[in-house]
């Protein structure tokens, strides 16, 4: 089993920060630093590890907010190792303690994001200094570095997993998309997936206008199809026609459904089921197809809730007939628990439920 994510950041890594500091701050009581941290680390969640170290990396450097912000990010090349993750509380001291200065924790963020985003600590400025962080945003659209070019796409997602929401991007989302437009056709994998998730994000609450957009963009010869289909992942899943058809494919299925198929019909929690569908082609012309499955997953009080995974493309030709095997493995994973019961499994083609079979979990997680 996987070590927990909080372990990372353990004695050896603040043994690292209490080393840094005082290169770049003679003054810095290194020993006293460190005796703090381990007092409590070893009873703290990840966050609350990283916050520890933020907090007392800045009570460390007795100097005002401007000077500090020196120290830490000097200390910043100093602190590395497997997981990538060390740099994070570095970026934290802006997050908690710099936002009374725009200026400097703006600049700081731009060093820092180098070493580990900065996509967290640049919410707090979204919230109160939403026209100079915009403004900065476009700065680093055209940063030399792809960690910075990503900042402004990354940082400004509606739904950023564990950021904490800003309302100005929830309630416009012209604010993400003037930015992630700059960055559409950038150079880096890395930045355009960025760009990907945060249009699904928008997505999420503004389905017609981000199906139009990267109708649009799909347009341009040298944009990145994956980059279109990741950001339209949430809406195809969901059937939207727009999506569909921006992808190139065909938005109502005309097919006839010669079997679909769960087996076995009974499994125990960690078994897999199997799936199986015979289909033809009803149409006239060749028709380009999502095919996906739906899970009817038992919740814990009975009632059933549903979660649509990817299965395969396919193209037809009139008439064409095609069969499809499909495993996945019932076991619990770190966002669902399973539980007892009759589990229904849909075919959905096009976006649309065509076919259902059902399954029995006999046990659930523990």
């Amino acid at each position: 089993m996987a070590e927990p994510l909080k372990d990372l950041f353990d004695e050896t890594v603040v043994d690292q920060f209490a080393a840094a500091a005082p290169a770049t701050d003679p003054d810095f009581d290194a020993q006293a630093f460190r005796d703090r941290i381990l007092e409590t680390l070893n009873e703290l969640e990840l966050k609350e590890r990283i916050n520890l170290i933020a907090d007392e990396l800045r009570a460390g450097f007795a100097d005002d907010y401007p000077a500090a912000i020196t120290h830490v990010v000097a200390m910043a090349p100093e602190i590395r190792g497997p997981s990538g993750m060390e740099p994070w509380p570095l970026c934290s001291v802006v997050e908690r303690h710099g936002v009374d200065h725009p200026t400097e924790s703006l600049a700081a963020m731009e060093r820092l994001t180098q070493h580990f985003s900065c996509e967290f600590a640049i919410r707090p400025f979204l919230e109160h200094h939403l026209d100079d962080t915009l403004a900065a945003c476009r700065r680093w659209s055209s940063h030399a570095e792809p960690t910075v070019r990503r900042l402004p796409s990354e940082g400004t997602r509606p739904y950023l997993p564990w950021g904490p929401k800003v309302q100005s991007l929830l309630d416009d989302p012209e604010i993400g998309i003037d930015l992630i437009t700059q960055l559409r056709h950038d150079p880096d994998e890395v930045v355009r997936r960025s760009v990907a998730n945060h249009l699904n994000d928008i997505a999420r609450n503004h389905p017609d206008r981000i199906a139009g957009l990267a109708a649009t963009w799909t347009a341009e010869s040298v944009t990145d199809p994956q980059m279109i289909r990741h950001a339209l992942r949430g809406l195809v899943k969901k059937g939207h026609t727009g999506a569909m058809a921006a992808l190139g494919f065909t938005t109502t299925a005309s097919v006839d459904i010669d079997s679909f198929s769960v087996a076995p019909a009974e499994i125990e929690l960690g078994e897999s089921i199997e799936l199986a569908a015979t289909i033809t082609s009803s149409a006239d012309q060749t028709q380009r197809l999502i095919v996906d499955f739906v899970i009817h997953h038992v919740n814990a009080n009975g009632a059933t809730s549903p979660k649509v995974f990817k299965w395969t493309t396919v193209e037809l030709e009139s008439g064409e007939t095609v069969s499809l095997t499909k495993k996945r493995r019932i076991a619990t994973a770190s966002t669902r628990r399973y539980h007892p019961g009759v589990h229904r499994v849909q075919l959905q083609i096009a976006g649309s439920a065509v076919a259902e079979s059902p399954f029995t979990l006999t046990n659930s997680s523990q």
